[in-house]
Order: C-alpha cells, then structure tokens, then sequence
C-alpha cells in the first residue's frame, strides 16, 4: 500500500472520527441540554421544596410563639382574676357593714367579718343553711324580739320567698340597729346586706326628742322624715305625712280634712304656701285655729332640699304680751317719776330763788357782823340746798337714761381756772393753798361737755377742799396724743387732806356713801357726787380711779380722750421783758410760774420769800419784772413792794393773790401794774406780759355819748316774791322794767310796751311762758325779733329743747344769779340805749 492510499484512507478515517466526533458531540451537547434541563428542574424543586420547609418552620415557630402567649394570657388573667378577688373582698372586709352571698339552695357561699359578727362563738363555713343562721342568731339573745324566736325566724325566711324582699330593721340588745337589705339575683343568688344605722336611729331619736316639729324634704319636694311633735301640730294632715308624700299632697290632704278652716280660697292658700316653702326667708310667726301661736322657720339644705321647724310660742307670745304690759307701766311711772321731778325741781326752786336772791340782795347792804353772818348762813344754807337739789336730779336723770352730753369747742385750762375760783374762797378761808398745774406741752382748747365737765371738777375738787384742814389741793392736767387730732388727759386732784381707808376705797364711787357713820358725820354731802362723777365719766368714754392713804392725804383722777378743737395758740414773745424775779413761798407754784415765764422767752430768778428777793435784787438787779405772791410769811407781797420802791426800784410788779379784796388793796396803794387772782389763769398771765412789754398806746378817743334812753325790759312772773327779787336785783341798773303776772299779761304788754328784752318765766297760771313766746313771736312777724329769755325751775333733761323750740333764744335757771341776769341784759342791749354801769344813789332815787 502506497503512501498515498494510506494517506487516503488516513484521510477517511480521520474525515469519518471528526464525523463520529461531531456526532457524539451532537449527542453530548443533546444529553448535556436534557441534563442541564433536568438538572434546572431538579434545582427548582429543591428550591421550592425548601421554601416550603422553611415556610413550615416559620408556621411551627409562630404557632409555638402562639401557643406561649396564650399560655402567658390565661397565667395573667388568672392572676389578674385572683388578686381582684382579693381585693374585692379585702374592700369588702373593711367596709362596717355585713356582706353576704347565698346560692339559689339559700346555703352560705360567703361572708365578711361584719357579717359574722352577729355570730361569734359558732363555726360559720360555706354551705351553711340560711335557717341555722337565723335560728342561731334568735336563740343567741342579741337581737331584741317583739315575738318569739320560731316566729321570728319564720317571718324572716318567709322575706325570701318573695321576688324583692322588704327592708327589714333589726334592733340589737348592745343598743345598736341594723338594717337588713336582701336582693336576688339573675342566678337565683341572695345577696345580703347588713347596715349599722346606728347614728341615723339616733338621730332620728334626738329629732324625736325635740320639743318642737321638725321636717325634712328632699330635693324633689317628698317627704324624708319628720317627728311626732310635727305630726302633733297638724294633727289633721297627719295619715298623709308617710316617707315619699309630696309637700303639696300632705297641705291639700290637711285642707280636704280641716286643717286650717280659716282659709277661704284654698288654691291661693296653696300657691301662697307653695311659695313660701320654696323661697324660704325668715321666720313667720301665725296664731293656729285652737288660739295657739308657731314660729314656721324653713331653709334649704346644701343638697337642694328643705328642712322645716315648728315651735310653739303661745307662752312666749303671753310673757311678751306681760312684758309689753309691763313695759308700759313702767314707761308710765317713769313719765310719772320725770313728772313728779320736773314738778319737785319748779316747787322747790321756785322759793329757793326767794331765799337766796334775797340773802345775796342782803348781803350787798351795810350790816352788822351779826346780821352778815345770818345773812351769809341763810345763802350758804340755800345754796347747800340747792347742791343736793341738782344732784339728786342729776342722779335721777341718769337712773333713766335722759341725761345727754353736749360736745362743744372750750378751753379746758379756763374751765379749771373757773372751778379753782369758784372754790377759792372755801379754800382761803381754811387757809389751804389751791394750785393748778397745766401742762404747757398741752392744747387748752377741746371739743366735749364743759358743763358736765366742770360738775365732775366741781365735785372732785370741792370734795378735796372739804376733806384738807391744811396744805393744799392740786389740780394736774397732763396727757398726750392718742392719735390724729386726738388728746389723752390725765385730770388728777390731789390734797393733803385726811384719806380714805383702804376698807373704804372699792365702793368710794358708789350711791349714798359715805366715808363717815350717820352719828358721828361732821361734812355734809349727799354721797351722790362721786357717785354722778363716775358715771359722767363713763358716759365720755373714760375711767376715773382714787389713790389714798388714811392720814396722808388722797388723788381722784380721771382720763379722757378729746378731740383738739384747734392748735394751741403759742405763747407770745416777750418783747423787752428778758429778765423776771419769781416770789413764792410755795415751791409748786414758782416753779409752774417758771415754766410758763420760759416758754415765753423770759428767764426767771426764783425766791422763796421778800428779804431773799431784795438780796437778789441787790446782787444781780435790775429785772425787767417782779411777780410776787401776796401772802407770805414774815414780809408779805405788799410789803415788799414798799420796799422795793423805798429802795429806788421801778421796774413793773404784778401780785399774785387769791383774795378777792386784794385788787382793791392794791389799787389804793398804786404799787402793782396788775393784780392776777390765783389759781393762776395761764391766758391772764400771757396778756399782762403782752401788755407791759408793748410800746405805750396813744391816748384812746373819748368814748361816745351813752345813749339816751333806758332800756326797755318786761319780766312775766306769777310769783311776787320772784319779782321782788328780780327788781331789787336790778334796781341799781339804768333800765325800764315792767312785770306781768302771766302769758297772757306779757303778750299784752308787748303789743304796748314794745320792750327790748323779755324775761318769760315758764310755769305761769291762764298762759305758760311756751305758750306766751310763740304768741310773741306769730305778733312780730316781719318786725325786729325781740330778744326772750326763759327764767324756769325744770331741770330735767328735755326742758331746754322744748323751752328753746317755743322761739326763746335762751333760759336761765332758778334760783337766779344776779351775774347771770345782767350778762343776758349786756347781751342784748340796743345799741341806742345807755350803758348799764349801776346809778348813783342820787340817779336811782
């Protein structure tokens, strides 16, 4: 075989291996795409079943987690449902009343303590029959029965059988009451309630016990409760007042059954009465058809209800019927006892002013010493009188309540000065020293009663002149401010007179006492002044003490607070006066002169007697002024200012005495510049100051003419004593006085007489003065009012306003002061008439 065949059939064979090659390639690539194909399902199916598994693993563990939850739940809930019931009957354990629940069969299933405490000493356990316990209960005592144990333990089992047993109240031998409340329920369960109503039986046992009716509505106007003192009162309506009756139903129910017969228009009643009960006011007060009296009190309670009261106030209606009674009696024996005073005050006064306006017109004659010292004893005596006249008037207007003060601007400093001038005399002539110390720091001006408060001065002061035989007697004011405008004043009154014993001192202000025994008295008095002096005291707001010691003398004092009537004026300046010398026996008093001297800018040198004074004056003179007191031991005032115009000195002298005659002396001897009357009078001070230190005045004009007719003047006085007196008074005076007997003589002379001033006396026969001054007074009408001034002898409170309200423009009091006549003369002067200085002997005659 050649090579070329060989190389051909190489060639075919290789040509037939690559188609054998490409067919089994063919074949390969086939099997491979079926393989790759089956392989790509299988690849699927693996998937998918894995993703099935894990499906079902997700759906076990869920259902695993599932199950744990609810497992969790019913463990939760179950302990949820144990710890409720826990509490529910740890709620139900502390609540007091008794709670219990028995089954459809009427067997305990439980109860709490409360409950079982009605049972101690018995086994008590579920399932225990209802019957045992009431048994047990009935045979234990402690229950307090009306019937026997069976019966009652039938009628208690008997409440069951029904569908909605009734309340029932169980009284217990401990005093205590419960109420029994059972209700069903749907399962044919009883539950049971035992509650303590305790309180409300109490309650309703004091409401029982109240005197007078007592109701209670709720909100909607039913009937809560009410006692048997209400159901008593309204006897008639009583069937009707059952718990839950309306308020209207239980009025038309009395009204239907004759309640109240009176009423007339029964729907009107009711509407009145519905209204009333709705807008409760105050209480109403009406009499009852049997005469007997209620007060009807009604308020609303917070809860919108009413509760109602019904008192009977017949026997308060009858002693106030007896106290109105009585009240009008004593109103009359007070009219009569104000009558029966204002009487006694014109029956006593009246003569009194006989007496003592003709002791004083007597007194004023030449006579001898025997005579003056009658004299002088029947105007003491008088005046004594009337003393004790107006304080037992004083007294009785106090005791009845008709005493009034009067508040009006004064100067408290001058209402001193005038008590201490007017007991002045009284003083001197027991040779005691009366002193008035003023605190410069004080107003001396005040708004309150002068009058009262010079009686109480008056009394206190008077007391204590009465009671020294030597020394002296001070009267202090001091105080200070008690808020704007305001002043508190301490007034004390001291002596150096004989005490009070402290056995004494807790009733020294009491009526009628007296320090001594009736048969061993050696001062007079009433004992009624200290007594007045308290209580005017404490009808200005104020308190009044004493401090005393038996043998050493005593201190009344008393505070006041007052308003300031206006600023103290201040004290004026000097002027040229720099320098003054002081004489004064008594220390008290110069330095009081002192510190009024320095607030005026004047330095003063104090001496306690003459030769001390002229040594002063030889040492360290001149002074601009020398005030020296009149009486003194060894060189009187007197003598000293001989001596000291006997040794060339010329500056001013003023005296200081407290004798009414020294003025006199002191003029006949030229050697004072002034006299000052002590208790020295601050303002009186002051202006002699201001005079000596202002520049000399020129010589004043001549006065005018006097005028050239006398005044005209008509007293109206029924009593001829009285008018005697009136004339002698004034017979010295330049007047034309003429008298009438009565109201209606006055009214008459008037028309003819045409006065200047009338003097109208008040109780007069056929026309009283009231009456006379009205008259007056219609007769002047369009003319010039004449002047009327009221002499009367009430004292009373109330006289002076019913004398001023008839016209007259002021009143004098019996008996009459001639002092006190000639200042309303000087009043109401006219201008035209002449002076009233007294006529010569040769004038008058």
């Amino acid at each position: 075989m050649d090579i070329a065949e060989r190389l051909a059939r190489e060639r075919r064979a290789r040509l037939a291996a690559e188609r054998l090659l490409e067919h089994k390639q063919r074949e390969l690539f086939a099997a491979n795409e079926k393989l790759a194909l089956h392989a790509r399902a299988l690849s699927e199916q693996i998937v998918e079943q894995r993703s099935v598994v894990r499906n079902a693993l997700s759906e076990a563990e869920a259902l695993k987690g599932q199950n744990s939850r609810f497992l969790g739940d019913l463990e939760r809930a179950h302990t949820a449902a144990v710890m409720a019931e826990r509490r529910l009957w740890d709620s139900i354990e502390t609540i007091r009343d008794g709670f219990a629940v028995f089954d459809s069969a009427q067997r305990l299933v439980a109860a709490n303590r409360a409950y079982l405490s009605a049972f101690e000493g018995v086994q008590i356990a579920p399932g225990l029959p209802y019957a045992d316990l009431l048994r047990h209960l009935a045979g234990s005592g402690r229950v307090a029965l009306d019937d026997g144990p069976d019966a009652w333990c039938a009628a208690m089992l008997a409440r069951w059988e029904t569908d909605s047993p009734d309340p029932v109240v169980l009284r217990l031998t401990s005093g205590s009451w419960l109420q029994l409340e059972d209700r069903r329920a749907r399962d044919g369960d009883m539950v049971c309630l035992a509650v303590d109503i305790t309180e409300q039986m109490r309650l309703r046992a004091a409401i029982e016990a109240v005197p007078d009716g007592f109701v209670l509505f709720d909100r909607n106007d039913r009937l809560l409760l009410c006692n048997s003192r209400y159901r008593e009162i309204y006897p008639c309506a009583a069937p009707a007042m059952q718990p839950g009756a309306s308020f209207e139903s239980i009025l038309r129910y009395g009204l239907a059954h004759g309640q109240s017969p009176e009423v007339t228009d029964p729907e009107a009643w009711l509407a009145e009465r519905l209204a009333r009960y709705r807008h409760p006011g105050e209480a109403a007060e009406y009499e009852m058809a049997n005469g007997r009296w209620l007060r009807v009190l009604d308020q609303a309670t917070p809860d919108g209800g009413r509760v109602g009261l019904r008192m009977d106030i017949t026997e308060l209606k009858e002693q106030q019927a007896a106290l109105d009674a009585a009240r009008l009696a004593a109103e009359a024996a007070n009219r009569a006892k104000s009558a029966f005073l204002a009487n006694m005050s014109h029956e006593i006064r009246t003569p009194m002013n006989g007496v003592v306006g003709m002791a004083e017109l007597l007194c004023d004659t030449t006579l001898t010493g025997d005579q003056r010292l009658f004299a002088e004893t029947i105007r003491s005596s008088g005046e004594a009188l009337l003393v004790i006249i107006n304080d037992i008037l004083d007294y009785s207007k106090i005791e009845a309540g008709r005493l009034t003060l009067h508040p009006e601007p004064f100067d408290l400093e001058r209402t001193i000065h005038e008590v201490a001038m007017l007991l002045q005399p009284r003083a001197r002539a027991q040779g005691i020293d009366l002193i008035v110390h003023f605190d410069m720091a004080l107003p001396t001006r005040y708004i309150g009663d002068p009058g009262r408060l010079r009686q109480v001065l008056t009394n206190l002061v008077g007391n204590a002149v009465k009671f020294t035989a030597k020394g002296h007697v001070t009267i202090r004011v001091l105080g200070g401010e008690a808020g704007p405008g305001l002043e508190e004043l301490h007034v004390t009154v001291e002596d150096t007179g004989i005490g009070i014993a402290p056995e004494h001192l807790a009733h020294i202000f009491g009526e009628f006492n007296q320090l001594e025994t009736g048969s061993n008295r050696k001062f007079e008095g009433t004992g009624l002044g200290l007594a007045i002096s308290r209580r005017l005291v404490e009808m200005m707001q104020g308190e009044i003490w004493v401090d005393s010691t038996a043998g050493r003398g005593s201190c009344f004092g008393f505070r006041l607070t007052l308003p300031v009537a206006d600023d103290a004026a201040a004290p004026p300046v000097a002027g040229a006066l720099t320098r003054a010398l002081v004489v004064d026996d008594r220390f008290l008093e110069r330095t009081i002169l002192e510190r009024q001297l320095t607030a005026c800018g004047i330095r003063a040198t104090l001496c306690r007697s003459g030769p001390d004074a002229l040594a002063e004056l030889a040492r360290d003179g001149p002074f601009d002024l020398v005030l020296t007191d009149h009486e003194m031991p060894g060189m009187d005032g007197c003598a000293l200012a001989e001596a000291l115009r006997a040794n060339g000195w010329t500056m001013p002298l003023l005296l200081l005495s407290s004798d009414p005659a020294a003025p006199r002396v002191a003029e006949t001897r030229g050697l004072f510049a002034a006299v000052l009357q002590k208790p020295l009078l601050r303002s009186d001070l002051y202006r002699q100051l201001q005079r000596l230190s202002a520049p000399p005045e020129p010589e004043p004009a001549p006065p005018p003419e006097p005028g050239a007719r006398r005044m005209r003047v008509l007293a109206a006085e029924d009593n001829r004593t009285n008018q005697l007196v009136f004339a002698k008074m004034l017979r010295d005076l330049p007047i034309e006085i003429t008298f009438a007997a009565n109201g209606a003589e006055a009214v008459a002379l008037y028309r003819s007489l045409a006065p200047d001033l009338i003097f109208m006396d008040i109780s007069m026969p056929e026309m009283d003065g009231r009456e006379a001054a009205r008259a007056i007074r219609r007769l002047e009408a369009g003319r010039t009012r004449v002047p009327i001034v009221a002499l009367t002898a009430h004292a009373m409170e109330g006289d002076a306003e019913g004398i001023l309200a008839a016209g007259i423009d002021r009143y004098l009091t019996k008996p009459l002061r001639k002092s006190a006549i000639l200042e309303a003369l000087t009043l109401y002067r006219p201008e035209d008439a002449c002076d009233l200085a007294p006529l010569r002997p040769e004038d008058a005659a």
